[in-house]
């Protein structure tokens, strides 16, 4: 993409005091040049007033430099106070500010990670050698493992964990470097080692309990290949799972540097790949520990959770102050991905969107994470901590699946060097950002470092669609507008409601159309709720009846009087004049199935799913124009999905899917000529048993299908006569959430049209 297209993408704010506020990156428009700490204090005291910051610490980074601090109050660290400012490593401008500021208050009982750990290192082991003279050195040896898991390898999905595993499923790779003192080799080297959890901290309490599967430090005198024996494990002979923890964590971190990135130059990767009995893996960040859990399956015999625990360590390595906001989902969505594409570059054609195959199969929880999840959706002000449900989706995918869906299409565009350049992308934007971040605060760090590593190529773009599409990209705010346009010489109003997505609260905000003299202005904060505008809407003559006519509309959006307001351009869509259906559509009035609560299990509820059923004696066949009619009224349309199955062959077209629509009422003519999924059934025959489904998968909300129905277009009402009234809602609200596209019926009726909302970023020094 290039740069000035990227600018127009990217929503800005800035000005920040005192008070409480979310997290907020910016991206100046204004050259500002820092070469040093203090040189950005500077710039954050002049442009924004924001004083009071101490230094944390200068990181760098593929391009860049970041300048980070903290609040200079009590607890601050511990609470993930965080500012960043980045700035190109070789021109010194400021490319982004990222900041994440709490009240003191919120901060008071805010605590670090200052848990205690025991460890058997591998040094104290070969020390007493050392101090008798003996030379501790880099050697190379042979390593036998799975890679990634025994599953994978095989392609047998009905290999189980108490299986005995054929010698195919091994891969033995020489060269490996380990430590070698008195002629006794040690699973260690400069990048990663073995250690032997004795004790740890683990509730926070000051005192230390032991780890109940102390295996020792792992040996060898030559090389360690031996196979896998579940029966070993329970006599703590592990040294498959040491050497299947060690080889993946290496040849991850060597490939890591490769990319530009080390992780361990101050000090290597620690792991014990036999820690405790539960059924779980975990990163200690602060201790620099990996632990591989051994519940009902030794953990460390999958790579992919052996890749995931250390995405954790890159990300915490990145970004120490990585907790609060998002970060619990989109931490444990890197560490997917990061397992994911390091299978992938080998293996693209077996369960490349799973996680977990071996694993995730033989444990207590029987399940495996996807990365393909395409009904996921993004609640601007919802929390995202890990491992939890969120509108009907683990936000772990949530995160995931965008990140790995840009991988594969940019491989498949651009070749195997794409897969290189969206590693190193994602690592690049995940490293400018601090505490408390969200996944659209990720999202936009992540195209901005698509755009400034890749400038040339469409990875920038790749990731703007995969973002909005789960909704974690949109626009400050969504406009929504009748369907249809009744005229009368040549002019009509228009009644539109105007919600705010940003999750902010929004000062001013301005709109002006091109095809109307009105404008649009709301001196006061535009919340949440709902509010309306009505203008007057001036139409060519030259468009006629069927047609789609757009509204085009400029907007400010200013989130505080001082900051840096932000340009939009919209679309409207309309259709002229209101179409004549052969079949009345079938009012059914009916309380559609909520979602209900379960007990156990990490997705937690049983989605609700209810069909209605439309039998036609009409042998007519959907022609040129048709329409599907729709009249829903939920609180909470993103917890729907809607699908029309028509009464010959097994075809199921999507009209609804989990959709971020703020309107309570959804009324639509999904009309073919600009709806592609619709489009679909053209050529089928009316006659016999139409099935509708309307599946809820989020508890709290239910709600009502008031009608429904499919029929072909006789005509169009005529624009003669129609008097000069205000068109409202009446039943036909035309849903234009800019914000997360419009492609393949998902947003009604103008999927044809590309509804893109341009963010600009205009000069305005405070």
């Amino acid at each position: 993409m290039k740069k000035h297209l990227l600018a127009l993408l990217l929503p800005i704010v800035g000005s920040y005091c005192s008070a409480p506020l979310a997290s907020m990156i910016d991206f100046p428009l204004d050259p500002f040049y820092v070469t040093s700490s203090d040189e950005a204090k500077q710039l954050l005291a002049q442009r924004y007033t924001l004083t009071g910051l101490v230094n944390e610490s200068v990181s760098t980074s593929l391009l860049s430099t970041q300048y980070r601090f903290y609040q200079g109050f009590a607890n601050a660290v511990a609470c993930s106070s965080s500012v960043v400012v980045t700035v190109d490593r070789n021109t010194k401008e400021v490319m982004q500010i990222y900041t994440h500021l709490l009240d003191e208050n919120e901060c008071q009982s805010a605590k670090e990670d200052n848990r205690a750990i025991d460890l058997d290192t591998p040094e104290q082991t070969y020390g007493p050698h050392v101090t008798a003279g003996n030379v501790k050195q880099i050697v190379t040896t042979s390593l036998n493992v799975f890679d990634p898991d025994p599953l994978t390898a095989l392609e047998d999905t009905t290999l189980e964990y108490s299986d005995v595993i054929s010698n195919a499923a091994y891969s033995l790779y020489s060269d490996i470097e380990v430590t070698e003192v008195a002629g006794t080799r040690y699973l260690e080297n400069s990048r990663v080692r073995a250690v032997d959890v004795r004790a740890f901290d683990l509730d926070g309490d000051g005192t230390l309990e032991a780890d109940v599967s102390q295996q020792g430090i792992i040996t060898s005198a030559s090389d360690f290949t031996i196979e896998r024996d579940i029966k070993d494990y329970e006599n703590k002979h592990t040294q498959f799972l040491d050497t299947m923890a060690f080889y993946h964590i290496d040849k991850s971190v060597q490939y890591l540097q490769q990319l530009g990135f080390d992780i361990v130059s101050e000090k290597p990767v620690q792991f014990d790949a036999f820690f405790g009995n539960k059924d779980n893996s975990t990163a200690y960040l602060a201790q620099n520990v990996i632990v591989f859990g051994n519940g009902v399956s030794a953990d460390a015999e999958d790579a992919d959770v052996i890749l995931h625990e250390l995405g954790h360590m890159i990300n915490f390595s990145l970004v120490k102050r990585w907790r609060d906001g998002d970060t619990g989902a989109i931490g444990e969505g890197l560490g997917d991905y990061w397992a994911a594409s390091s299978r992938y570059r080998t293996n693209k054609t077996f369960q490349p969107d799973i996680v977990f195959s071996w694993d995730g199969v033989n444990t207590s929880k029987t399940s495996t994470r996807i990365l393909n999840d395409a009904e996921a959706r993004y609640v601007p002000g919802v929390s995202y901590p890990a491992h939890v449900v969120r509108n009907g989706s683990n936000v772990d995918q949530l995160w995931s699946t965008p990140l790995f869906q840009v991988l594969k299409l940019a491989i498949a565009e651009h070749g195997e060097p794409a897969h290189e350049h969206i590693d190193r992308i994602i690592w690049e934007g995940i490293a400018a950002l601090g505490g408390g971040v969200t996944m659209p605060d990720a999202a936009l760090s992540i195209v901005k470092a698509a755009e400034r590593l890749y400038p040339q190529s469409n990875y920038s773009d790749l990731f703007v669609k995969q973002f909005k599409a789960h909704n974690i990209l949109t626009n400050a705010v969504a406009f929504y507008a009748p369907q249809f346009l009744m005229i009368k010489d040549g002019k009509t109003k228009v009644t539109l409601d105007l919600f705010n997505l940003s999750g902010k609260n929004i000062h001013t905000f301005t709109g002006r159309f091109e095809q109307s003299d009105d404008v649009l202005s709301f001196d006061t904060a535009l919340s949440s709720k709902k509010q309306q505008a009505t203008i007057t809407v001036k139409v060519p003559d030259s468009v006629q009846c069927g047609e789609a006519f757009t509204l085009n509309a400029e907007t400010v959006t200013d989130f505080n009087n001082q900051q840096i307001p932000t340009q939009g351009e919209y679309s409207i869509p309309f259709v002229v004049c209101t179409p004549k259906l052969t079949h009345t559509p079938k009012v059914e009035n009916s309380t559609l199935s909520d979602a209900t609560s379960t007990e156990g299990g990490l997705l937690g509820n049983k989605i609700g799913v209810k069909s209605y059923l439309l039998t036609l004696a009409d042998t007519a066949v959907l022609d040129n124009d048709f329409s599907v009619s729709l009249h829903i009224k939920h609180k909470r349309m993103s917890d729907l999905k809607v699908t029309l199955t028509p009464p010959v062959g097994d075809r199921e077209i999507t009209l609804l899917a989990y959709e971020n629509i703020q309107q309570g009422e959804y009324n639509q003519q999904l009309m073919s000529r600009f709806n592609q999924e619709v489009n679909r059934l053209k050529g089928e025959s009316l006659e016999g048993t139409w099935t509708l489904k309307v599946t809820d998968r989020a508890v709290g909300e239910s709600g009502e299908l008031v009608s429904w129905g499919i029929a072909n277009i006789s005509g169009y009402s005529k624009p003669e006569t129609a008097t000069d009234e205000t068109n409202n809602n009446n039943g036909n609200n035309g849903a234009t959430d800019n914000g997360s596209g419009s492609g393949g019926g998902s947003l009604g009726w103008l999927s044809l049209f590309m509804l893109v909302v341009i963010n600009k970023l205009r000069k305005n020094t405070p």
